[in-house]
């Protein structure tokens, strides 16, 4: 692949000064792609505290990062929509008159999920010609569940994804969702991408006491921790040698609250935001990955828990039975806290077992920067009508 695409990279969800692990997915896909190609992520967050547009400007080996800080007004309705859509405005402009210096002007234009900066992408091929493609995670898109996005929402998100080129979903489950708003588009699944070099597979010393780690947002309606801890307190009940670090970068006051109540403080280990090394070397010192989750698409952690060759035990949910099998994990019902429970069990017992290169191999092929990256560049390829070498 001796050419390179200059690829701009408006990403609705990136890490960012309020919100540091916010579609950190998004930003590892555009590692993977940088790779390949010339890229820019481009990212807008409103600041209510400040009267004026910040822009910071960040270098990651050869990805280039962009993010624009725009004043948002919290009183004066309705007057206010209109200034913030302004300052809005005028944070995109901002933002893309630097990527041009960086670049010159994009190829071709990566949108990473729909809402809220779609309209850009859209904007751009209309006034510009510029095709762009859109990677999307997003459970909003579930369109038949209570947790979908409301409609008006929905209808500005429908009109992005059928002006798109291509449509990447992470899973074959958010696909289908996807199917009913743009009929017409062109489908791929990439999955979330794991950077192979960081997250290695470490034999662990073997101990008595098996360790689990549970890695999310904490969203209890979503990620379901209180029936995590209800299990953990069953274990804890019966006398099961098990330990769950469970790291989380949100609001999980209710969850520590629910541990203090079930005494599960030998058990149960609560731990704030953790670098991506921290994260790597944490679940390298873990012997399996646990999630519970009631709904989601295909969450990131899945795929760097097998890429350090541990297995998963998880809920059998939305895009996560796509690469969670037999000889890298274990599925329950969701909700279904005794099937958790016994998976648990069998696991801590040795009644079942996984073979750790196994489960990498099965991880280098599906979520590795080298291979999601080369996908990727292939889409390009395809939408501009070119062909590497």
């Amino acid at each position: 692949m001796d050419r390179k695409f200059k690829v701009l990279n408006i990403c609705s969800w990136y890490p960012n000064e309020f919100k540091p692990t916010l579609g950190n997915f998004v930003q590892k896909h555009a590692e993977a792609i940088s790779l390949y190609n010339e890229v820019v992520t481009l990212s807008i967050f409103p600041d209510e505290t400040s009267n004026e547009h910040r822009v910071v400007l960040n270098t990651r080996n050869q990805l280039e990062e962009v993010i624009i800080y725009y004043p948002k007004k919290t009183t004066g309705f309705p007057l206010n929509k209109i200034l913030n859509f302004m300052a809005h405005r005028k944070a995109f402009k901002l933002g893309f008159n630097i990527v041009k210096e960086k670049i010159g002007f994009p190829e071709i234009v990566h949108l990473n999920i729909v809402y809220p900066l779609g309209i850009w992408a859209y904007w751009l091929k209309k006034r510009y010609g510029i095709p762009f493609i859109v990677t999307e995670n997003s459970s909003g898109f579930h369109v038949n569940s209570d947790h979908a996005y409301p409609k008006p929402i929905m209808k500005l998100c429908q009109l992005v994804l059928r002006n798109a080129d291509y449509l990447l979903p992470v899973s074959k489950n958010l696909k289908e969702n996807l199917k009913q708003l743009s009929l017409s588009s062109q489908f791929e699944i990439i999955s979330n991408v794991v950077d192979e070099n960081l997250f290695l597979s470490k034999e662990r010393q073997k101990e008595e006491i098996k360790r689990l780690i549970h890695i999310s947002t904490g969203v209890d309606e979503i990620k379901n921790l209180s029936g995590i801890l209800r299990v953990m307190n069953e274990l804890k009940n019966n006398q099961v040698k098990v330990t769950l670090d469970i790291v989380s970068d949100g609001d999980i006051e209710y969850a520590k609250l629910l541990a203090s109540e079930l005494n599960l403080m030998n058990y149960v280990n609560f731990h704030s935001t953790k670098t991506t090394s921290e994260v790597a070397e944490m679940i390298q010192n873990a012997d399996a990955l646990l999630m519970f989750s009631n709904y989601e698409n295909f969450p990131c952690v899945i795929a760097e828990a097998m890429m350090c060759g541990k297995p998963v035990i998880s809920s059998n949910v939305n895009g996560i039975p796509e690469h969670v099998h037999h000889f890298n994990g274990m599925l329950v019902n969701p909700r279904d806290e005794k099937a958790l429970e016994s998976a648990i069990l069998s696991f801590v017992r040795n009644e079942v077992n996984f073979n750790s290169e196994e489960i990498r191999e099965y991880a280098m092929d599906n979520f590795s920067y080298s291979e999601v990256g080369r996908k990727f560049t292939e889409i390009y390829a395809k939408v501009l009508g070119s062909i590497k070498g």
